[in-house]
């Protein structure tokens, strides 16, 4: 057995590193819990049927100070449908922070489906943030509406 292994603080750090990838991101205790579905929904002002096309996590090429997170998720979704609202488009990119709230592991869980027909779609709200003049994008950071398929990810 490696060296490594036999050291008390490695073991600790093995265990502590399984423990989080065991439990997952979650929203610390402190952060304010978003409202329920059904309330985001009513809210909404604009919920589209999609597909995830892609999903990425990268840098964002923004001018960030030293302690905000510069990786980003995209999301290139396909717009199936609206839902709820008025939107134009047959596809949208959405893009948020590599932390909570953000549904991740049902995102990734539906971009590897993609092409199972009748198993691939789900609702999003597409929630426009202002970035600057003229310049917006759709975050997954707020607490959006959506809905995925039951089965898309194991319960917590």
């Amino acid at each position: 057995m490696p060296k490594a292994f036999l050291d008390p603080h490695m073991r600790l750090s093995f265990t502590a590193i399984l423990a989080l990838l065991t439990m997952g991101l979650r929203p610390a205790a402190g952060l304010p819990r978003c409202p329920p579905q059904d309330e985001l929904l009513a809210k909404a002002e604009v919920v589209v049927e999609a597909r995830v096309k892609s999903l990425s996590i990268g840098e964002s090429g923004l001018l960030l100070t030293e302690n905000f997170p510069s990786r980003m998720v995209r999301a290139d979704l396909e717009i199936k449908r609206v839902i709820k609202g008025k939107f134009l488009g047959k596809e949208a990119t959405v893009y948020g922070a590599v932390y909570p709230p953000g549904p991740f592991r049902e995102l990734t869980a539906m971009a590897l489906s993609y092409g199972f027909d009748g198993r691939d779609t789900f609702e999003w709200e597409l929630s426009r943030r202002e970035i600057g003049d003229d310049v917006a994008l759709f975050s997954m950071n707020a607490c959006n509406y959506h809905k995925f398929p039951d089965g898309a990810v194991a319960p917590r």
